[in-house]
């Protein structure tokens, strides 16, 4: 504790013999003995001089929490949940709605990490909860383990990235992309809603190839399945290659999803445990 206190022999003064000295403390007043160091002198009792260090680390914690909320404030303003959706957890949701869809999502969200992969949340129209199970992840992983998510409509971002390609752009495509391939958690609401055109494919692959190859996991709602049937029109049918699970070149580009299937309601969760 003579370090801790500043009681200890400085370097300059190691081997050399040191008398000791009255002091008053500078913090109480009382009077204690320390080393004669001169101006180097302690100025502090070992009371005041432990008060005097415990003041320190307790700025130096509070400076870390504030820190810690500067910075988690800042992920809530930027992950741009729609007002809808800010309120909604596992909590206060009705679980008898889609069980299956619910437990691989709640699943997703309480084992949260870099390995969790892509959840793709499917159902056939809308109104049928896949949003508000995706908001559900996003506000659990926002805040509750204060990570940093983004949460887009697939077609807002075509239309910002197509938005830069106009003089009047005021922001680049390189940073609107940036945004979603480098975020911890995205979620793409309602992807393949636009007809499919070559430029859609490569943007949808530019943005999901890149997040597979980064670890950074991804969710995605949307009305069309990821391999529908024969006559059925599937989510690689909307967006090309791209689509999370769809095959490339007669092998698939990444593990297959595993479905919990339920009233035309599907939660596909790459790498889940049967």
């Amino acid at each position: 504790n003579q370090g801790r206190r500043g009681g200890g022999l400085l370097p300059a003064f190691q081997g050399v013999k040191v008398g000791k000295v009255k002091k008053n403390c500078q913090g109480c007043g009382d009077e204690f003995e320390a080393y004669d160091f001169g101006k180097h002198s302690r100025r502090y009792c070992d009371k005041c001089a432990e008060a005097k260090i415990a003041e320190e680390e307790e700025k130096q914690r509070q400076a870390g929490v504030a820190l810690a909320e500067a910075r988690y404030r800042e992920f809530v303003a930027q992950a741009r949940i729609p007002k809808l959706w800010r309120e909604v957890t596992f909590e206060n949701s009705d679980t008898n709605l889609n069980k299956a869809a619910f437990r691989v999502a709640k699943r997703y969200a309480d084992n949260f990490s870099a390995e969790s992969g892509t959840l793709v949340l499917y159902s056939q129209g809308y109104g049928c909860g896949k949003t508000h199970l995706a908001a559900c992840v996003a506000n659990h992983v926002l805040h509750q383990l204060r990570r940093p998510v983004l949460f887009k409509k697939a077609r807002d971002l075509l239309l910002e990235i197509r938005s830069t390609f106009s003089e009047r752009g005021t922001e680049t495509e390189a940073h609107i992309l940036d945004q979603v391939l480098s975020v911890e958690l995205l979620i793409l609401d309602d992807v393949g809603v636009d007809n499919p055109s070559l430029w859609i494919e490569s943007t949808y692959w530019t943005v999901f190839d890149r997040r597979v190859e980064w670890q950074l996991p991804t969710i995605v709602t949307a009305n069309y399945p990821l391999e529908g049937e024969a006559d059925e029109v599937s989510l690689g049918d909307r967006i090309g290659y791209g689509a999370p699970g769809a095959p490339y070149g007669g092998a698939r580009a990444r593990p297959p999803p595993l479905a919990a299937r339920m009233a035309g309601f599907s939660a596909s969760l790459h790498n889940e445990p049967p």
